[in-house]
């Protein structure tokens, strides 16, 4: 007959006010607006657990994810700054162009 081993739950650490941040906090320690951070927890690029209506950030887990996200280097045109191409319709409205057929 098979023994049933009955596991006895591991205790959970416990979280102090300062392990659990919300979310404009974190947006100050990663330098991002709290819409950005907001975001990143829904599509879950940063680590979040969501509490009612609050999202809610555990700081041991955003220490991880910021040491594990791969490094970039910036660009030398522009550092620190998001570089986008411009779609070639975006220079149309630089254009002249005849208004009622004049020329």
């Amino acid at each position: 007959m098979i023994r049933q081993q009955i596991m006895e739950p591991r205790p959970l650490p416990q979280l102090t006010r300062d392990d659990v941040l919300d979310g404009r906090y974190v947006a100050e320690l990663l330098h991002l607006p709290p819409s950005t951070v907001l975001e990143y927890a829904r599509r879950g690029v940063i680590p979040a657990h969501k509490l009612g209506r609050r999202w809610l950030f555990i700081r041991d887990e955003i220490d991880a994810a910021v040491r594990s996200a791969p490094r970039t280097a910036p660009s030398p045109a522009a550092p620190g700054r998001l570089i986008r191409e411009r779609h070639p319709n975006a220079y149309a409205s630089q254009l002249s162009l005849p208004l009622d057929g004049q020329s």
